[in-house]
Formats: structure tokens, C-alpha cells, sequence
């Protein structure tokens, strides 16, 4: 009976020493595999590349700095008050067009003195807040490394936030400057100097298309100041 009882013991503590070593190899596999101090949520590949910021901005200043051989024309204004005839007929907010094959207009804003060309972050928010989400910060570091270009040193940018018609006016003009706010505070944590950055909110008083609630109307936008 000692016997039976010994042979009984012994195979419930091989049993549970095989368990115990089943959970500590992949433990240790888990660990391999994750790195102490990586959080997978957050990693995240950008959806434009430094490269393609560069090129926009470049282009642009040439553009607006240089002669083309062709008529050069600059409106200050809203892109409504710079084509108003094209505006009515689409809804507002239409991007302006040459009206000739030999003129190219640059609109030009007012008060900030962006040319109204402006290269769409992609930055996305939490729900009803302005705290940056993962892929934004993603989007955000390639944008940091683009206008870093030694062709952009002397250039200045104007962070714009923008967001649809759901709420009040108030509310979402408050909330357009506090996202605005968060990019230009995450873009000077990346090194981009303070003074190349203008951050300004419109709420939803400048719609990128007509349809004031349509979620393309939220939005992040950079444009370059005219020099």
C-alpha cells in the first residue's frame, strides 16, 4: 500500500513540474518576443514619409519665391473670397484654380499670411479630446524630420485645427485650438523650433468640403507662411 501511495505522489509531482516548466518557457518566450518597456498598441508606421513633406514644402516655396515665366498672381484671402463665382456654385471653400492656362493664383490668408496650399497632417484624435493618438505621433515624427530639410531652414509654418459641424461654435473652436496646441507642443518635443510654428484654430468655420458634418472636415492641416 506505501508503495501505491509513493508511485501516486510521484507521477502528481512530475505532473505538476512539467506544468510549471510548460508556463515558465513561454513566459519567456513572451518576453523574448516583447522587450521590457514596448507597448505594441504603440507601434505604429506613418502614412506619409518625411520625403513627401519636404517635396510639398519645396515645392511650394518655389513656386511662391520664384519666377515660372508664367503670370503670378496672389490673392489675400479666404479661398470663398478669392473665387467667389466658383464658390457659390460648389458650396464654399473651393480650392482656386488658374483661369488661364498662363496664370497661377496663390491665396494667401490675411492674417496668418499662409498660402493657402496646406499639407494635411492625418492626425487623429481620442473622442472629444486633443490627446494625440499613436499613428498621429507616427504621421507627426515624419513631418518633424521633413521640414527639417536644409532647404526648409528659414521657412515657418502655421499649424491650423479645424473640426466638423457637430457641436456648438464655441465648442468646437475651443476644441480646433486645443488640437492644434497638442501637434505644435508634440513637434517642439521633437526639436522643430518654437518660432517656425503658428498655431491657430478655425473650429468649423472653414470646412474642407461642403457638407459641414462630414468627418473629412476634421482635421490638422500645415501651410507655409509666404516670406
Amino acid at each position: 500500500m506505501t508503495r501505491i501511495f509513493h508511485r501516486i505522489e510521484n507521477a502528481r509531482l512530475h505532473r505538476s513540474a512539467l506544468w510549471t516548466g510548460t508556463v515558465t518557457t513561454a513566459l519567456t518566450l513572451a518576453l523574448v518576443a516583447f522587450p521590457t518597456g514596448m507597448d505594441t498598441a504603440f507601434a505604429q508606421d506613418a502614412t506619409y514619409s518625411a520625403d513627401e513633406v519636404s517635396k510639398h514644402f519645396k515645392q511650394l516655396k518655389t513656386r511662391s519665391l520664384k519666377p515660372t515665366g508664367t503670370t503670378r498672381a496672389l490673392c489675400i484671402g479666404t479661398r470663398d473670397e478669392c473665387n467667389a463665382k466658383e464658390s457659390r456654385n460648389s458650396g464654399g471653400q473651393v480650392a482656386v484654380t488658374p483661369s488661364q492656362p498662363d496664370t497661377e493664383t496663390l491665396v494667401v490668408d490675411p492674417e496668418t499670411k499662409a498660402i493657402d496650399e496646406g499639407f494635411n497632417l492625418l492626425v487623429s484624435f481620442e473622442y472629444a479630446s486633443a490627446r494625440l493618438s499613436p499613428s498621429a505621433k507616427a504621421n507627426l515624427r515624419e513631418f518633424a524630420k521633413g521640414i527639417a530639410d536644409p532647404d526648409l531652414n528659414n521657412a515657418t509654418f502655421v499649424i491650423e485645427g479645424h473640426t466638423d459641424g457637430i457641436g456648438s461654435l464655441s465648442y468646437n473652436q475651443r476644441l480646433s485650438e486645443d488640437r492644434a496646441q497638442a501637434v505644435t507642443e508634440f513637434l517642439v518635443g521633437l526639436g522643430v523650433e518654437r518660432n517656425r510654428l503658428k498655431t491657430v484654430g478655425y473650429g468649423k468655420t472653414r470646412p474642407r468640403v461642403a457638407d459641414i458634418n462630414d468627418p473629412s472636415n476634421r482635421r490638422v492641416e500645415s501651410k507655409l507662411v509666404l516670406e
